[in-house]
């Protein structure tokens, strides 16, 4: 498919790589020539310097013959505008990232006007991702699927934890209930586990199941955290409004340092119901005047990654906090992950997530299943992909599982029929009209039929 990019930064710059990697004809359009040079390093794609909001530049590198255009840069009112230029050249399809609280909640009122498939806001995505975090404070990470009907969550696994020694198919026969762990990551090593698969310490589990089971299934092993009350936000930036805004709504109370003053006098109205604190979070002094020895959960939220890691890590040896640390550099969460961090969010992963779903199931609109929703999981080292089938797929859907021959390193980990939650075993089938939720580790699918050898 032949995709336009304009802006070469943190979202766009990775976007574009990860679409040339999935076999994509990409064209950046950049007007720093620092930040092409640093792309066509690392990639195999076209960059051209200039100004993609006109016209020119945009039939230079190839609108009338692209299939999507995604418009990444920082100045939401220049993204819109690169759609609405575009829309005019011909395209039919854009995906546009608007990050201004103002310009998205009005985004519905213009979003035909400017010929816009999709709307990426990565503050408001983490934010998101961060409140069912808190929600459920044992997981490090939660993935939603079925509109919330199920849950993808990942956990530590502790020294005294009873489920370690335990291989898998003992641990169902014990626990009697419809979960199914689908990805472990074990000294880096990522493996998609069979029946015979036995947990060890330090293990760090993906666990799929309703909300209900999952809250059940930690409560037994003892990983249930007490329901978080009082929550510790450093960094009042877009990621901070949106996430202090929804744990106000949900009743926590929420208190935000921010060390431009300007911005906590902005906040102090757009937030009547949080405690706005302006103050650098890097000092130690303040944080622990502040609370944060008191707090049930503390959430690192400044524009630099190494700040928001030291800060983490102050408060995971001066609390009992749940700690969650916003990262974007890919080397950086890992070396926080070793140093303890478990719940490391990157706005940019998981923007580029929600764009990469809707690649896929553009490249097979007509097919008979669409990818609904995609996360990357481990690291972006394994992929969780949620396919609608719509009608009936040969040598898929006339099949039990167990006689289904799956590429290797693939799960089928969940079927959703109508209001009806299935973990599968062996005799179940896929029927039209489910959503099936599939773990792979590694291949790159848009198709569910492309599971089958």
């Amino acid at each position: 498919m032949r995709i336009v990019v304009i802006g070469a930064g943190k979202l766009g710059g990775t976007l574009a790589s990860q679409l040339v990697q999935e076999g994509h004809d990409v064209t950046v359009i950049e007007n720093n020539p620092e930040a092409i040079k640093r792309l066509l390093n690392s990639q195999d794609l076209m960059c051209i310097e200039g100004n993609g909001a006109t016209a020119s530049m945009q039939v230079e590198a190839g609108i009338r013959k692209a299939q999507l255009l995604i418009s990444a840069t920082g100045q939401d009112e220049l993204n819109m505008l690169c759609c609405i230029v575009a829309r005019k050249l011909g395209i039919e399809r854009s995906i546009c990232r608007v990050r201004n609280p103002e310009y998205y909640n009005q985004i519905d009122l213009i979003k035909n006007d400017l010929g816009l498939s999709m709307v990426i806001n990565p503050e408001l995505t983490a934010a998101g991702e961060i409140t069912r975090v808190l929600v459920f404070p044992a997981a490090a990470k939660v993935e939603v699927f079925g509109k919330g009907k199920i849950e993808l969550v990942q956990n530590r696994l502790t020294e005294n934890s009873p489920l370690c020694g335990l291989s898998l198919a003992e641990l169902y026969k014990k626990l009697k209930m419809q979960l199914l762990i689908c990805a472990v990551l074990r000294d880096q090593e990522v493996f998609i586990p069979s029946g015979d698969f036995v947990l060890k310490p330090n293990d760090i589990i993906n666990v799929a199941a309703t909300h209900t089971d999952l809250e059940r299934f930690f409560r037994q092993n003892g990983a249930i955290n007490l329901r978080i009350k009082s929550v510790v936000i450093v960094g009042g930036g877009k990621s901070g409004f949106y996430l202090a805004k929804m744990l106000s709504d949900l009743g926590m109370r929420v208190k935000v340092l921010e060390k431009n003053y300007q911005r906590c006098t902005e906040l102090c109205d757009l937030l009547p119901k949080a405690t706005i604190i302006n103050g650098d979070g890097t000092d130690q002094e303040l944080l622990v005047d502040e609370g944060i020895a008191d707090a049930d959960a503390f959430v690192a939220l400044s524009n630099i990654d190494e700040e928001n890691i030291i800060m983490s890590l102050f408060a995971k040896n001066n609390s009992n906090a749940k700690i969650v640390t916003k990262v974007n550099r890919e080397t950086y969460a890992e070396m926080a992950g070793m140093l303890g961090l478990d719940t490391i969010i990157s706005p940019k992963q998981l923007a580029n997530g929600s764009i990469l779903s809707y690649v896929r199931s553009l490249e097979n609109a007509s097919s008979e299943s669409r990818i609904e929703s995609l996360y990357n999981i481990i690291g972006n080292r394994a992929e969780a992909i949620e396919f609608n089938v719509n009608e009936k797929i040969q040598d898929l859907t006339s099949k039990e599982l167990r006689e289904l021959k799956l590429k290797k390193n693939i799960l089928i980990c969940a079927i959703i029929r109508k209001r009806q939650i299935i973990i599968p075993n062996g005799s179940d089938k896929i029927e039209p009209g489910d959503s099936v939720i599939i773990v792979t580790k590694e291949h790159r699918f848009s198709e569910l039929k492309d599971i089958l050898e």
